[in-house]
């Protein structure tokens, strides 16, 4: 017999004493809610705490065991989701079937993703490569696991993990065009090394996804409800284009020669897709991003512009709201911004750069990366992506970036007028 407070019960008593403790649980819970909704009912801190309350008195099941689901059907559509609706679509999966909550996306627990539709996924990811050093997708079942070469020191090793970050954004884009779901299985402290020669950074785990905003998979829309968009310094960002996501990422480079210079508009375009601001809740903050942040902690990269003789910073939040603006944060030489034109035949760049000495957010800048490759080819611009050496940062450096790890090299007409 099970003991509950040292008094031994029957069945039925026990299922007693559990209704009465989830009846007082949720009683407590709601006149808690409702004595905080005297000041601020639709905060996200209250929203936090009830739902925490609810899970712990009447946790959400899991999934079924694989036997009793039946195979997911993938929407057609998914191949001619645009970079842009991917992009502003992009959210991470749980089993609680509350978008509010923790994880925007919802796992199907009832379908399944078929062992031919994750090789699809996976046949699908591809990033464009700027090193020859082994970065490895391992999958398991449902299961992949992220690799780099655990031999690689200092500057190479940085790039290898800049680069498996690519990977981990290649396979949420991927999911996220194709109506699949994913979440980030992570082994804390940014990854572990699994052999002499591996070093494991994260798992994903991937299964099937009911649609998440209104009965759609995609959203169009900006963030709104109890954080709503605040027109920022830049104009608002298109979420829907007429590139595919998929199409895209397959004929990805590094550089893109033929394309055109930019405007004001691209650039703004370009910063959103970078670490701009989507409809989705996190942790029941509407904290969404183009890119997924480790355990939702945001600030560890920064996203800067230099142009026009200036130093810029992104900011896509500002008076508790989601924004979209560039603050100036210093001059630029007539010396240093010569150097970067001669060196890169170019007028205007967006750095990427560390705020964290971490090597998990070399992880970030490779969601960042990834995506204004992928922004630019769906804009048709020009552009040049570059991992940074030591003598590379030293303008940027200069400029007055911190820890800058990555740059995309772009090319306007004119000034771009934004700054």
């Amino acid at each position: 017999m099970e003991c509950v407070d040292n008094l031994h019960l029957s069945n039925s008593a026990k299922g007693m004493v559990v209704h009465r403790r989830k009846f007082l649980g949720y009683t407590t819970a709601i006149l808690a809610i409702g004595a905080a909704g005297m000041f601020s009912f639709n905060t996200s801190l209250m929203r936090t705490i009830y739902y925490k309350i609810r899970n712990r008195l009447d946790p959400p099941s899991g999934p079924k065991q694989d036997s009793e689901r039946e195979v997911a059907l993938l929407p057609a559509e998914g191949v001619s989701t645009s970079v842009e609706t991917a992009l502003n679509s992009r959210c991470t999966s749980d089993y609680d079937d509350n978008p509010s909550y923790f994880h925007w996306g919802m796992f199907d627990k009832d379908k399944k993703l078929s062992q031919a539709q994750i090789e699809r996924i996976l046949r699908l990811v591809r990033i464009p490569r700027f090193t020859d050093k082994a970065v490895e997708i391992r999958p398991e079942k449902h299961t992949l696991t992220f690799l780099i070469d655990n031999r690689l020191q200092s500057l190479q090793r940085s790039w290898a993990m800049v680069e498996c970050g690519m990977q981990h954004q290649a396979v949420g884009l991927v999911c996220t065009a194709l109506g699949a779901g994913y979440a980030f299985n992570d082994f804390l402290n940014g990854g572990k090394a699994i052999s002499a020669d591996r070093f494991a950074t994260i798992q994903i785990k991937l299964d099937a996804a009911k649609p998440s905003y209104d009965g759609a998979h995609w959203s169009k829309a900006a963030p709104s409800k109890t954080k709503p968009w605040k027109s920022g310094t830049l104009s608002d960002p298109v979420r829907q284009g007429g590139k595919p996501l998929l199409a895209t990422l397959a004929g990805l480079k590094t550089r893109n020669d033929t394309g055109r210079h930019i405007t004001s508009a691209d650039l703004s375009q370009l910063l959103w897709a970078a670490k701009g601001r989507t409809p989705h809740y996190h942790i029941s903050q509407p904290w969404g991003m183009t890119i997924p942040t480790y355990h939702g902690q945001e600030g560890k990269s920064e996203v800067s512009v230099i142009s026009d003789g200036n130093l810029a910073k992104y900011i896509n939040w500002k008076n508790d709201q989601p924004t979209h603006s560039l603050g100036v944060a210093g001059k630029v030489t007539s010396e240093t911004a010569k150097l970067l034109a001669d060196q890169y035949k170019s007028n205007c760049f967006i750095v990427l750069s560390r705020n964290v000495s971490k090597d998990l957010v070399y992880w970030e800048i490779g969601y960042q990366l990834l995506n204004l490759m992928l922004q630019a080819e769906s804009l048709g611009v020009g552009y040049s992506a570059f991992l940074l050496d030591e003598k590379q940062k030293k303008p940027f450096l200069a400029s007055g970036v911190k820890d800058p790890v990555a740059v995309v090299a772009l090319s306007s007409q004119k000034p771009i007028g934004v700054l």
